[in-house]
C-alpha cells in the first residue's frame, strides 16, 4: 500500500492546527476543539468536525483516511493501465482453427475436390 506514495506523509503545524501533507498534497487537518482544552478534531469533507479525541488519536484518523485514499487510488490506476502483455505469439500453437468445421446435413454431398 505505502508502495504507492510518490512522497513521504508529513505532519506540518499551521498555527494551532496540524496537517498531513505529501509533498504539496494536503489530506487532512487537526484542529484543537473549542471549548475542551488538551482535544483534537479533524475535518471532515463539507466542512463538518469529527468527534474529539486525543491528539495521537485524531492524527491517527487523520492519517488512516490518507493511506486509504492512496491506496483506493493506486487500485483504480492499476485497473485503468494494463501493462505490455509479453506474449507476443497466438494463443494457439498449430495453425488450424480451434473450432471444428460443422458436420453437413444428411443427404447433401461434400463438394469434391479436384
Amino acid at each position: 500500500m505505502m508502495e504507492a506514495l510518490k512522497a513521504p506523509l508529513t505532519w506540518k503545524r499551521d498555527g494551532m492546527d496540524w496537517i498531513l501533507l505529501s509533498g504539496r498534497r494536503r489530506f487532512g487537518r487537526v484542529i484543537p476543539d473549542n471549548k475542551y482544552p488538551g482535544m483534537w478534531r479533524s475535518t471532515l469533507s463539507g466542512g463538518r468536525l469529527s468527534d474529539m479525541a486525543n491528539l495521537a488519536w485524531a492524527k491517527n484518523a487523520v492519517l488512516v483516511a490518507a493511506e486509504r485514499e492512496l491506496e483506493w487510488e493506486a487500485r483504480q490506476e492499476a485497473a485503468t493501465t494494463s501493462p505490455k502483455c509479453p506474449q507476443t505469439e497466438g494463443a494457439f500453437e498449430s495453425a488450424a482453427p480451434p473450432v471444428r468445421a460443422p458436420a453437413l446435413p444428411l443427404g447433401v454431398v461434400a463438394p469434391s475436390s479436384f
